[in-house]
């Protein structure tokens, strides 16, 4: 079975480096790989940021280790600190916040999970739904 990163490189590949994506409450975004193939981005969706591919492969080692299935969680606002409220680090806001960018409990996060379950979803890895992202082969 090939990584999530392989499958979303490969993806963008075939799309000529660039992925229209529509979130569920319906906001469209253009992703672009970058051009070494490590990373992606989006003017709109992620700013600034970089989100490296293998934050994807993050994502998929926590939904393997929960059956397949966890709470997205959310890194926004006082209340949602790493390992508090709602991020969790059972929710893969959490995890991504943990694992990916190397936070500790107490800190604040970016929160690009929207993004990754919209191109998890794009890429048929997985099945986005509200407050839930959950493999379609666990």
């Amino acid at each position: 079975m090939k990584k999530a990163s392989e499958v979303i490189f490969n993806l963008f590949k075939e799309n000529n480096h660039k992925l229209d994506i529509e979130t569920l409450q319906g906001k469209k975004h253009t992703f672009t790989l970058s051009v070494d193939g490590t990373y992606i981005e989006s003017q709109t969706a992620l700013r600034s940021q970089k989100l490296g591919l293998d934050c994807f492969d993050i994502v998929i080692e926590l939904l393997k280790s929960n059956n397949g299935k966890a709470h997205k969680g959310n890194g926004r606002g006082k209340e949602n600190k790493v390992g508090e409220g709602k991020c969790t680090e059972d929710t893969v806001c959490g995890y991504i916040s943990m694992k990916y960018y190397g936070h500790t409990k107490g800190e604040s996060t970016f929160d690009p999970v929207f993004a990754i379950s919209a191109i998890l979803e794009q890429a048929g890895i997985c099945w986005n739904s509200r407050g839930w992202l959950e493999m379609i082969s666990a």
